[in-house]
């Protein structure tokens, strides 16, 4: 009995999270992602700080735009997408963060890179620059050359 009792306890906090529907969503749609981020706007999750609250919103954003688009991609592409979002997403809160290897080898044996280049090119409102290309790593995980030939990155070519 006793041990009922604690284990409400350890829930009840977590019960705010719950919307009061008893259907499981499968997948972390846009509205579901809205409707997480609401709220771990208005309610403060214990052992967070307030930093790793905002970092767990940016996880839940950013995995509501890769399941968006998740059906015209392989998995390969949807891992580099989502830490691609996510590194995007603290760009402007610290110094010189690149990605890792690990993320260029995703991108690199994807069979959607087209998709990726595009993806790229709008994170950086379809003005690629060199260093945003460097920032992506695109020129190391690049195996399509029609895709690069296609791009947007022919006008950052000439302007370098």
């Amino acid at each position: 009995m006793a041990s009922t009792a604690s284990a409400a306890k350890v829930i009840k906090p977590f019960a705010a999270f719950s919307n009061g529907d008893d259907d499981e969503v499968e997948t972390v749609t846009e509205s579901v992602a809205s409707a997480i981020n609401e709220k771990l706007a208005k309610i403060a999750l214990p052992q967070l700080s307030r930093q790793e609250q905002i970092h767990l919103a940016d996880i839940v954003e950013c995995v509501a735009t890769v399941e968006k688009q998740r059906r015209s991609m392989d998995d390969n592409a949807a891992r580099f997408m989502l830490f691609f979002r996510q590194h995007a997403l603290r760009r402007g809160r610290a110094n010189e963060i690149n990605l890792s290897w690990r993320e260029i080898k995703w991108a690199y044996h994807s069979n959607s890179q087209d998709i990726l280049v595009d993806m790229v090119s709008n994170q950086f409102h379809g003005r690629m620059l060199w260093e945003h290309a460097r920032e992506s790593g695109m020129f190391m995980w690049m195996t399509d050359s029609t895709a690069l030939v296609c791009s947007d990155v022919e006008d950052f070519c000439f302007s370098y």
